[in-house]
């Protein structure tokens, strides 16, 4: 079978003093891959790099068996064609678009005319088909966070990344919001990145967990491993 994720490398960012880098090294078969650690550990810039919006210096990670980048052999494949869904922890949606436009912005122009019946049904399985006409400004942390995945999701990815999407919403809306990602990604055995160090948000989302600490992947076991983390 082919991997998920094969992901071997070391990103940096910054210079001098403040420079920091993180050196990886994780595979996912399938499922959902936990990336936990405290804040500063370099779970983040894991996910830029996968996405494409950092750059890696040195080693490879592959997609479904597709190098999207490789230093030593100078590939380095733009996040847009990457077919990677995003969703970062500030949901980062546009202020003067309507809560329908924030989630088909990222498809081709001509399907954002005649979107998709798999697009409808999208929204209304996120709960949000009553806020389509709504204005950012104007929805809840847990429904703006509803919108940021839909958007992730329309554009059909192979693989999710979340960077702790969760963390500014409230204990009740993070358990609804967790068991429905749950249930998404279970429907459409689509397999994902997620980034946290609450380790109940990893119990209910993960199959497996890679633990960062100090710019560094030490080790990856079975999600159960987190069952008596403090």
């Amino acid at each position: 079978m082919t991997a998920a994720v094969d992901a071997r490398f070391r990103a940096s960012v910054g210079e001098g003093e403040g420079a920091f880098s993180v050196e990886v090294e994780f595979t996912l078969e399938r499922g959902v891959l936990v990336l936990f650690g405290p804040s500063g550990s370099g779970k983040s810039l894991t996910l830029q790099a996968i996405v494409g919006a950092a750059r890696a210096d040195r080693g490879s990670l592959a997609v479904l068996g597709q190098t999207v980048f490789d230093v030593e052999r100078a590939i380095d494949v733009p996040s847009h064609r990457r077919r990677i869904g995003y969703v970062p922890q500030h949901h980062s949606l546009f202020p003067f678009c309507s809560v329908f436009e924030n989630v088909v912005f990222g498809l081709p122009r001509a399907q954002r005319r005649t979107v998709s019946r798999e697009t409808h049904d999208l929204i209304e399985e996120l709960g949000i088909g009553h806020l389509r006409s709504a204005m950012p400004g104007t929805l809840s942390g847990g429904e703006r966070q509803r919108v940021a995945l839909a958007r992730a999701l329309a554009v059909g990815p192979r693989l999710l990344v979340l960077d702790e999407p969760f963390a500014s919403i409230d204990r009740q809306g993070k358990t609804e919001l967790l068991g429905m990602l749950k249930a998404l990604l279970t429907r459409r055995n689509l397999p994902a990145l997620l980034v946290t160090h609450d380790p109940s948000e990893a119990r209910a989302v993960g199959d497996t967990v890679v633990t960062f600490e100090r710019g560094r992947s030490l080790r990856q076991t079975s999600v159960d491993a987190l069952a008596d983390a403090p």
